[in-house]
């Protein structure tokens, strides 16, 4: 068979494959921390789990772009949940940004935001730097660890996370009162039931008083709204 007719099969072979691997990599990591609580946050954000997730996701960077993100429906659930924002916010952060699909869509749709973004791996940083030269709002990204923010309480007005583990108490805990925390899913597999149920749980408990999730095609979104300051008087 000629080249040009193996490469399509190849490339279609290549994303199905490292779109599962994320998949399972992502539940394996989702079904172990919320089943273990927290005698996982010991591990998350130690010396060995970065030293992991720099290798894991170094060594995705340089297929992410062309094997994941092209996929039907990537940006479906982002979108829809973005859809239900009541009005743009003004400052962002996408934590576990990866090439920086997400804080691009997120930079795009509302140009007057200041957008920030972080990631573990300097090698996928490096892809997101390139993909937003485009934006004509500068976007700062930062390398740092998504269980320990380096950032103020209380700082965002929305903060996202697309196809990555959250750490939910951090990113409640750097989101403004009234502000809204997005998850997004949509690569590679379905959220299972008793993941969804955990989640709405731990962002109900960590403070949020609006909490709602709906799957869109293939994927799935999860909003939650953090609840108010109350100023008495």
């Amino acid at each position: 068979m000629p080249r040009t007719e193996r490469e399509p099969l190849t490339a279609s072979f290549t994303r199905g494959v490292l779109m599962r691997a994320i998949w399972l990599g992502s539940f394996i990591t989702d079904t172990i921390y919320l089943a273990a609580g927290a005698w996982t946050t010991r591990f998350v954000g130690s010396p060995l789990q970065k030293t992991l997730a720099r290798r894991r996701y170094g060594s995705l960077a340089a297929h992410y772009d062309a094997s994941v993100i092209p996929q039907a429906g990537y940006f479906a659930p982002l979108d829809a949940a973005l859809d239900r924002l009541p009005t743009p916010p003004t400052v962002a952060l996408d934590v576990s940004t990866g090439t920086g699909a997400v804080v691009g869509a997120v930079a795009r749709r509302f140009p007057a935001c200041r957008a920030y973004a972080v990631d573990l791996s300097p090698a996928m940083l490096s892809h997101a730097v390139g993909n937003t030269r485009d934006i004509g709002a500068a976007i700062r990204f930062i390398s740092a660890d998504a269980a320990r923010l380096p950032f103020a309480g209380g700082m965002f007005e929305l903060v996202t996370v697309q196809n990555a583990f959250p750490v939910a108490p951090e990113l409640v805990r750097v989101t403004k009162p009234g502000g809204r925390v997005i998850l997004s899913y949509s690569a590679g597999g379905p959220v299972l039931p008793w993941i969804v149920r955990a989640l709405v749980d731990q962002l109900r408990r960590l403070g949020c008083d609006e909490v709602d999730t709906r799957q869109v095609e293939s994927g799935r979104y999860f909003i939650a709204r953090k609840t108010a300051q109350v100023v008495r008087a």
